[in-house]
C-alpha cells in the first residue's frame, strides 16, 4: 500500500510517495532492484511552489538515525534525469550505513537529492520547502552538506527542520565539513603510504588529485605541508586558477584521463563525483596507490579486484572520507572541533586495520572494509 502522507505544514505541497508508491514503473525497478540493497525506507518529495524535486532515501537506522548530506545537482546526461536521482540516493544512502558504521558512529546511513541545476533553481523557498520533508521523518534522517549544497543552505534549512547539520558558526554549526573530510583522506593516505612503503608520510612522494574543489583544495595543502609533489586536475578552469594561484608549485593535468597517466605517480585521489574507478581508468592507473575523497568511486562490481590483480592498493572510500561525516555528526553534540579532528584521525588506524584484514581475509580492502562494517551494523565487534 502507497505510504502518502501529506506535507505537515502547506496544504498546497505535494504528498510524499515513499518507495510502495506508484510513481512510474522505471522508477519502482529501480527502487526495488536487489543489488540496491534492502532500503528501509524511499521518500519521493515534490512542491509545486517551489519546483522542489527530491528523494530521501533511508539505507539503515539499525546504529541510528541515517546521516548523510543533500546533494543538488541536475543529472543533465542522463536519459530519464529522476531515475537516475533514485538510483544515486539509493547508493550514496547504503554507502553512508557502511560508512558511519566503520566511524563508529551511533548513525545508520541516509542520503537525499534535490534534482535540478542548483545555480538555475536553488531558491530560499525551496530549501524551506525541502526543509519541511525532512522534519516529517521526524528525526529518522538528518541532513547536511553534499555536492551543490552549502553550509548557508544548510542555514536556511535548519529554519524548517532541527535534524540538520553542517550550519555556519554563527548558527551553532561546525561550519564547512570539507575541513575534516580533507583531513581524514591525508590519514588514510598516511595509512597507504605506511602499509607500502613503511612509513607513514607522504613526503617525496608523488600524489595526483582529480577535483580540487571544496575537499581537494584542502588535501592540496595538507599534501605540500607533508612534503608530497602535487598534480591536480579539474574540469573547473577557476578552480585551478585557485589552487595555481595559492601554491605555484603544484602542477596541473590536462584531463583526468592525463593524471592517471602521470609518469611517476605514486597515489590517485579521486576527489570528484562518483565511477572514476572504470574499466578504462584502471588498467591505464600508473599510481600504487588509489585513495580520494569521492563517494562510489568502483564503477561496478568487480573493480576491487581489477585493482587487486594489478597490485594497486585501494583504500576504501567510504572509510578515508568519513571526516565530514564524523564533523557534523559532532554537531549534536556542541560541536568541538577538536574532539571531532580527533575522532577523524582514527581513519588512519581503521585504514590499516582494513589493509591488514584484507590481507587475513585474502580479498581486496573493499571486501574487508564492507565485512567489518556488516559485522557492526548486524552487531558483531567488526574483527
Amino acid at each position: 500500500m502507497a505510504d502518502v502522507r501529506p506535507s505537515p505544514r502547506h496544504s498546497e505541497q505535494a504528498p510524499t510517495v515513499s518507495a510502495g508508491g506508484a510513481n512510474g514503473s522505471g522508477i519502482l525497478r529501480t527502487l526495488f532492484q536487489s543489488e540496491l540493497g534492502g532500503h528501509e525506507q524511499v521518500v519521493l518529495c515534490q512542491d509545486r511552489a517551489s519546483g522542489l524535486k527530491a528523494v530521501i532515501a533511508l539505507h539503515s537506522t539499525a546504529l541510528g538515525p541515517g546521516l548523510g548530506g543533500t546533494r543538488f545537482h541536475a543529472y543533465a546526461g542522463e536519459e530519464n534525469p529522476e531515475e537516475a536521482a533514485v538510483t544515486d540516493a539509493l547508493n550514496l544512502a547504503r554507502g553512508m550505513s557502511y560508512k558511519n558504521a566503520l566511524a563508529g558512529l551511533p548513525h545508520g546511513g541516509g542520503k537525499a537529492v534535490i534534482i535540478g541545476d542548483p545555480e538555475k533553481i536553488k531558491t530560499e523557498e525551496l530549501l524551506l520547502a525541502y526543509g519541511r520533508f525532512v522534519a516529517s521523518l521526524g528525526g529518522r534522517y538528518v541532513t547536511a552538506c553534499d555536492v551543490g549544497t552549502y553550509v548557508q543552505d544548510m542555514d536556511v534549512i535548519a529554519r524548517e527542520c532541527r535534524w540538520t547539520t553542517g550550519r555556519s558558526p554563527e548558527q551553532g554549526g561546525a561550519g564547512d565539513s570539507s575541513v575534516l573530510t580533507a583531513f581524514g583522506v591525508f590519514q588514510g593516505m598516511r595509512a597507504s603510504a605506511q602499509h607500502l612503503w613503511g612509513s607513514p608520510t607522504l613526503r617525496g612522494r608523488t600524489v595526483g588529485i582529480a577535483g580540487v574543489g571544496k575537499v581537494g583544495h584542502h588535501l592540496v595543502e595538507h599534501l605540500l605541508e607533508d612534503g608530497a609533489r602535487v598534480v591536480v586536475t579539474d574540469v573547473r578552469p577557476e578552480t585551478l586558477d585557485r589552487v595555481r594561484a595559492a601554491h605555484p608549485e603544484v602542477l596541473i593535468a590536462a584531463d583526468t584521463a592525463a593524471l592517471v597517466r602521470f609518469e611517476g605517480l605514486d597515489v590517485y585521489a579521486p576527489c570528484a563525483l562518483g565511477g572514476a574507478l572504470d574499466d578504462d581508468t584502471v588498467p591505464a592507473l600508473t599510481a600504487r596507490a588509489v585513495c580520494g575523497a569521492a563517494n562510489n568511486q568502483l564503477a561496478h562490481p568487480g573493480v576491487e579486484k581489477d585493482l587487486a590483480d594489478r597490485g594497486i592498493l585501494y583504500a576504501p572510500d567510504y572509510v578515508v572520507n568519513a571526516g565530514g561525516v564524523i564533523q557534523v555528526a559532532d554537531e549534536l553534540l556542541g560541536f568541538d572541533f577538536a574532539r571531532a579532528k580527533a575522532k577523524a584521525a582514527k581513519i588512519y588506524d581503521t585504514t590499516l586495520a582494513i589493509f591488514e584484514r584484507a590481507g587475513t581475509d585474502g580479498v581486496p580492502p573493499a571486501v574487508a572494509a564492507d565485512r567489518i562494517a556488516e559485522a557492526r551494523m548486524s552487531g558483531g565487534e567488526g574483527h
